[in-house]
C-alpha cells in the first residue's frame, strides 16, 4: 500500500494511510525547509522550542549543562521558567523531566545521544518505559558527529539500546526540516520518545515541506523502471544512500531509496512489500554500529518471509573508533556514497 503526500514524497506502507494524532501541527512547509536547512540540529532544536515557548505555558526544557549550545536564548526569554538546568547530571535529568512530564508539562530532554541514552539507561527503562512517562529525549552529535572527542562521545549504540525498551519511539530524522517536523510532532502529542540527531552533509531532502508520521517509510529516490535493490536508510546518512542510488543507475543498476523515519515502531508494511516486491538485494545503511540498530530491525522482519531477498546490512563496525573526524571515520567503515555503491556492486557480483 502507498500513496502520494504533498511534497512528493511516495509514503510506503501502513502509516501512509492516515496522518495520525498531531501531523497537522507537524507540517513543515517548503519556505520553513529551506530556512531550516541552513542551521545545523542545536540551532533547529533551539528556533522549535522557541516557537513552541510562545504558544504553550507548558513547554519544559530540561538540561544537563548542555543549554548554552542549543540555541535556547529566545525561549528563555519568552518562558524562563520552562527552562531547567540539572548541571552534569544526566540522571537526575531524566528523572527531573519525568516528574514534570507526569503533571502534564510538554517536556523535552536533550544532551548527548551518547549520554541521553546510555548513561541514564535505568532511569529511561523505569520512567520512559515501565511509566510511560512522556519525554521527549534528543540525543544531540549522534554517530560519529563527535568523532574528534573519542569513543566515549560517539553515540554508536544507542538505537540498539532504545529499540529494547517497551514503549519508546525511536526517530531518526533524516535533515533539518524533518527534524523540526518531529519535534513539533512530539509536542503536539507527546509520548516517550528518543529523537536522533545529527549534522553530516547538510542535504535538504524536503524542499517541498514534510511532515513526519511515526512509523512511516518514504520513498525519497525511484529509478528509472522496477528497483532491483532496495537501500533502505535511517537519519541524515539517508542522503548518501541517494548518492549511492544515482552511483549505481549509472552503472545501470536500479536501486531505489526508501527513508525510515522511525526505526521503531519500524514500517513492518514497508518491509513486508521488500520481501514480496522481487528484489536481488535489500541493503540497510546507518551511522550506528551494524548490531542492534537498523539493519537488526529489518532484519528480524526479514527472516520470518521466506524467499525473501538477500539483505547487506551497511554500518559501523562492531567495534570501538579511535579519534578521528566524522568524515574520516565514516569513510574508513565504507560509508560514503561511492563505498556504499561499492558494497552494493560487490554484493551483487555475488548473486
Amino acid at each position: 500500500m502507498s500513496s502520494t503526500d504533498a511534497q512528493g514524497t511516495e509514503n510506503v506502507g501502513a502509516a501512509a494511510a492516515g496522518a495520525g494524532v498531531g501531523a497537522a501541527a507537524a507540517r513543515v512547509t517548503a519556505q520553513e525547509s529551506a530556512h531550516f536547512s541552513a542551521m545545523n540540529p542545536k540551532q533547529v532544536f533551539g528556533e522549535v522550542m522557541g516557537e513552541l515557548a510562545e504558544r504553550d505555558r507548558g513547554l519544559s526544557v530540561v538540561v544537563s549543562d548542555y543549554g548554552r549550545r542549543l540555541n535556547l536564548d529566545h525561549m528563555r526569554e519568552v518562558l524562563p521558567e520552562g527552562f531547567v538546568q540539572c548541571g552534569i547530571a544526566e540522571q537526575n535529568q531524566v528523572e527531573v523531566a519525568a516528574a514534570l512530564a507526569n503533571e502534564g508539562l510538554t517536556t523535552f530532554a536533550p544532551s548527548y545521544a551518547t549520554f541521553i541514552t546510555g548513561r541514564v539507561y535505568d532511569q529511561i527503562r523505569v520512567n520512559l518505559g515501565m511509566m510511560r512517562s512522556p519525554v521527549a529525549l534528543v540525543g544531540v552529535s549522534a554517530g560519529c558527529e563527535s568523532g574528534m572527542l573519542g569513543a566515549s562521545h560517539m553515540a554508536l549504540e544507542d538505537i540498539s539500546l532504545m529499540r529494547g525498551v517497551p514503549n519508546v519511539e525511536v526517530f531518526c530524522p533524516a535533515d533539518n526540516a524533518e527534524l523540526a517536523s518531529v519535534l513539533r510532532l512530539l509536542a503536539a502529542a507527546p509520548r516517550p520518545a528518543y529523537v536522533r540527531t545529527n549534522t553530516l552533509d547538510g542535504v535538504n531532502l524536503h524542499p517541498d515541506g514534510t511532515t513526519a508520521v511515526s512509523g512511516r517509510a518514504q520513498r525519497i529516490f525511484s529509478p528509472e523502471g522496477a528497483p532491483e535493490v532496495s537501500l533502505v536508510a535511517t537519519g541524515t546518512i539517508c542522503s548518501r544512500a541517494v548518492e549511492a542510488a544515482r552511483l549505481l543507475a549509472a552503472d545501470g543498476v536500479a536501486a531505489e531509496v526508501l527513508e525510515m523515519l522511525c526505526v521503531k515502531p519500524l514500517d513492518v508494511a514497508a518491509v513486508d512489500a521488500l520481501a514480496a516486491g522481487g528484489r536481488r538485494l535489500v541493503t540497510t545503511v546507518e551511522e550506528h554500529s551494524v548490531v542492534g540498530g537498523l539493519g537488526a530491525a529489518v532484519a528480524e522482519r526479514l527472516a520470518e518471509h521466506g524467499g525473501a531477498p538477500a539483505l547487506l546490512r551497511l554500518g559501523m563496525p562492531d567495534a570501538y573508533q579511535n579519534a578521528d573526524s566524522q568524515a574520516a571515520l565514516l569513510e574508513r567503515a565504507g560509508l560514503s556514497a561511492a563505498g556504499i555503491a561499492a558494497r552494493v556492486r560487490e554484493r551483487l557480483s555475488r548473486g
